[in-house]
């Protein structure tokens, strides 16, 4: 099996960092989230270095996406970059139930948040009742264990 490029690696969690940040910051509630769903095993990564991803985005892309309501074009072709990395149809099923996790667990629902993540499952070619499945799939494993 050939060995990944490390941004390759890391897509998966690179593109919830960017999910995180696109209302403009990372609320500590939804890196908790992550933890409670043991997210950070599952994407590969140490919370250390998805707090290091988060940190980037937040600098390069939050601030920009936040300041409209809207998916810029240039937002699109860099999330669109960042989501060809994943390939495994499974983690993206996965990073879209984290991702719905995310979202929700602020207690707001921003535009923006709706719009990447919706933007995720077109390009994904997957359904809000796929990922509904795949949370549920999931919690079953969970109370299994």
């Amino acid at each position: 099996m050939p060995v990944r490029p490390i941004e390759t690696r890391d897509a998966p969690a690179r593109v919830l960092a960017l999910m995180m940040v696109a209302d403009g910051r990372a609320d500590p509630r939804e890196v908790e989230a992550l933890a409670e769903e043991h997210a950070f095993r599952r994407l590969g990564v140490t919370r250390e270095r998805f707090a290091e991803l988060v940190r980037h985005y937040e600098e390069s892309v939050g601030a920009e996406m936040r300041s409209h309501n809207y998916l810029h074009l240039s937002d699109i072709e860099q999330l669109d970059a960042l989501l060809d990395q994943v390939d495994d149809p499974q983690q993206r099923l996965s990073v879209c139930a984290l991702a719905a996790r995310v979202i929700t667990a602020d207690g707001n629902i921003r535009d923006i948040e709706r719009m990447v993540f919706d933007h995720m499952l077109c390009r994904w070619g997957l359904t809000r009742s796929m990922v509904s499945r795949a949370i549920l799939g999931q919690r079953a494993v969970a109370a299994a264990a």
